[in-house]
């Protein structure tokens, strides 16, 4: 990327010196509790009832007879199943494929790890058989599923690695005029949708275009092997959810996290080991009661519960698309959740400390933290920017939030990566955005048409008319005249 294209200007002083102690000691700021209770008043409404937790999602697998060519190792599957994994259990879940028609494999069904043997053995009735690409159905029979539920997070995600296509232009041309139509319903209804495009077959454009209209994202797998990573990057902009980082091929694990989930991409063929702080090792075949691997060809998923402190490590085969979620007493927090940045609008990125469900305000703890953002577009190069805090070089007492501003870059997809790292802890926050080219400026009203000057009078023209009018005021006053002097005489000869 190259960096002039980002105007970085810093809201206040550097973070203050790396002085202080860690986590250990945190105070947070908690809304205040009073000692009031409200009491019923008769006749008044009943509460609302409360919105259930978590998010109904419709997956939308392409099943058209394509997917032999471009995912002939069923990756899309593994993918689908990683998803499915990545989702709490306050999360309900539905898989659909569609081709010729959309065929419903398993209702929305509560994401427990009882019930998702029944959704992963759903997504194993995903095929590639069907003869056309029917999108439309696919969204419209996707927002049927969630048209009754009353969670207040719905979701279509959908992956396609073709066009629009029923097998005559006439149809697609009434398919895709009924599919404009009802994305305007699925706005209203608060329903996004989250699309995928499989490889250069697809229709990227379309896909895109239907995510926006609805509030939603999109992303682009160039091959079979990487849909997992943009399932993973949906995940994260639906969940947000913590991290640490990757360095190099180790991760460090703080006392506040109490379980981590290490998502490792490979090389076909190859095989992970995981080495504990203690020097233990581990392997999918061969590891400890309080692991649980998932593997498959192209990434492996770790699930660590209550993992040791310290220093872990992987032996990696790519270094694209690993990560490391926790869950965890200490959070990293941002207000920036946008999917679309205006090419050169200013953009503020904030981010603070979560403990206990209140801001970390604790002046030993935020000495010793450096919270910084990185950029990274098209060119992978990626950008940094150091954030600060509001109250720094004041008297103000520390409100724990840091933040920077940028100006938006050209457009392309790129991903802000959001860092905070104190003396013995680290978290990190991803999230994928689009920059987009400003809209067009309306055209300007056309001016009123500037009426012709008058054209100067002929003088030849001119000269004859007055002639005219000479001639026509002598004969009057000789008419005149004439009868002035008949009416005298005809007088004087009736005078007695």
């Amino acid at each position: 990327m190259n960096n002039a294209f980002l105007a970085v200007l810093l809201l206040c002083l550097p973070a203050a010196a790396q002085t202080g102690h860690g986590p250990a000691a945190v105070t947070v700021t908690t809304p205040a509790t009073t000692g009031t209770r409200s009491l019923p008043v008769p006749g008044a409404a009943a509460a609302a009832p409360a919105i259930p937790r978590g998010c109904d999602m419709i997956l939308l697998m392409d099943s058209s007879g394509s997917m032999k060519r471009t995912d002939p190792k069923g990756y899309r599957n593994a993918a689908a199943k990683l998803l499915i994994s990545l989702l709490g259990g306050d999360d309900r879940i539905g898989v659909m494929s569609f081709g010729d028609a959309t065929t419903r494999l398993a209702p929305l069904t509560q994401n427990t790890k009882q019930n998702r043997r029944q959704l992963f053995r759903a997504v194993d009735r995903i095929t590639s058989k069907e003869y056309s690409t029917d999108i439309t159905d696919a969204v419209r029979k996707g927002f049927d599923e969630l048209r009754s539920s009353s969670r207040r997070e719905r979701i279509i995600m959908m992956m396609s690695d073709g066009k629009l296509a029923l097998g005559a232009a006439e149809k697609d041309v009434v398919a895709l005029e009924q599919l404009k139509r009802l994305l305007p319903e699925l706005e209203q209804a608060n329903i996004r949708l989250y699309t995928v495009a499989f490889t250069e077959e697809s229709d990227s454009a379309l896909l895109e275009n239907i995510a926006r209209e609805t509030g939603g994202f999109f992303r682009y797998a160039r091959e079979d092997k990487d849909v997992h990573i943009m399932f993973v990057s949906l995940f994260e902009k639906l969940k947000a959810p913590d991290a640490v980082p990757f360095e190099g091929e180790a991760f460090f694990i703080d006392g506040e996290i109490t379980e981590a989930t290490v998502l490792v991409t490979k090389k076909p063929g190859t095989a992970l080991s995981l080495v504990d702080p203690s020097g233990a090792r581990y392997t999918a075949s061969r590891h400890s009661a309080a692991l649980e691997w998932y593997p498959t060809p192209v990434f492996d998923m770790i699930t660590i519960q209550k993992p040791a402190p310290g220093t872990w490590s992987v032996k990696l085969s790519v270094n694209e698309g690993n990560k490391v979620f926790v869950l965890t007493k200490l959070s990293l927090r941002t207000s920036f959740d946008r999917s679309f940045v205006t090419s050169g609008q200013t953009v503020t990125i904030d981010a603070w400390l979560e403990k206990q469900g209140g801001v970390v305000t604790e002046q030993g703890v935020l000495a010793t933290t450096a919270f910084a953002a990185e950029i990274t577009g098209p060119d992978a190069k990626p950008f940094r920017l150091d954030l600060v805090s509001a109250a720094a070089g004041t008297a103000a007492p520390a409100s724990g939030t840091y933040a920077a501003r940028f100006t938006g870059p050209a457009a392309g997809e790129y991903t802000l990566t959001l860092l905070a790292q104190g003396k013995t802890f680290k978290r990190t926050r991803t999230i994928a955005f689009m920059a987009i080219e400003p809209p067009p400026a309306p055209p300007a009203e056309p001016k009123p048409a500037a009426k012709p000057e008058p054209m100067p009078p002929d003088p030849k023209e001119e000269g004859v008319s007055w002639g005219r009018v000479l001639v026509l005021f002598a004969i009057v006053n000789l008419v005149i005249a004439l009868l002035a002097g008949g009416g005298y005489v005809l007088w004087r000869k009736r005078q007695p």
